[in-house]
């Protein structure tokens, strides 16, 4: 598997599908949602208002990004309330997101969770916790076919250039952590070929 960290913003990312968590009591959409939602015009928040999406736990959503972003498409999941969000929660979700992302036929895939000391969590621990949920799939026997699938994942992790250190600092941690379960190179801008 390869990781990708890119200082560059979400909507930079030059993959397939741009994975973001939404939840249902927050109002007006902050982090990577918020930004995602302006530069679509609050196509997401129009979507929460008319309830044809809820931020409820384990809901998820595939949206074109109709050119407005670089990756094609966003997947949006629903995080459920903002007091219950958790490494944990996180880690648990990663199971229920493989599915819908392999039957997508794509590899490049841009994770973007919300992030703030408000909600207790930080960028390179969360970019940590993807990582060790993906691992975790592996162990699991329904996910034992998808092996081949998961191990040519080409990750990109991106979140400015002031997270930039926090998140290679997670990627570097993880890797340490799961180098017996799961193969990963890291990539910085520098070592990326032209």
């Amino acid at each position: 598997m390869d990781v990708i960290i890119s200082p560059e913003e979400v909507d930079f990312q030059e993959c397939d599908v741009l994975v973001s968590g939404l939840f249902h009591d927050e109002k007006p959409l902050r982090g990577s949602c918020g930004w995602i939602d302006w530069r679509l015009n609050g196509r997401i928040s129009h979507f929460l208002e008319e309830k044809r999406l809820t931020g409820d736990w384990g809901e998820i959503t595939l949206i074109p990004s109709q050119g407005r972003l670089i990756p094609p498409f966003i997947l949006l999941f629903g995080l459920g309330s903002v007091k219950e969000y958790s490494y944990l929660r996180v880690r648990e979700i990663i199971s229920h997101l493989l599915n819908p992302l392999k039957k997508l036929h794509t590899s490049q895939i841009c994770f973007s969770l919300p992030h703030h000391e408000d909600y207790h969590v930080d960028c390179g621990k969360l970019a940590e916790v993807v990582l060790e949920g993906i691992a975790d799939c592996l162990d699991l026997n329904q996910y034992a076919s998808d092996q081949a699938w998961i191990g040519n994942l080409k990750l990109f992790f991106g979140e400015g250039e002031e997270r930039f250190s926090e998140i290679l600092l997670g990627v570097k941690t993880a890797k340490l952590i799961l180098e017996d379960r799961l193969s990963i190179r890291i990539f910085t801008p520098s070592e990326r070929s032209p």
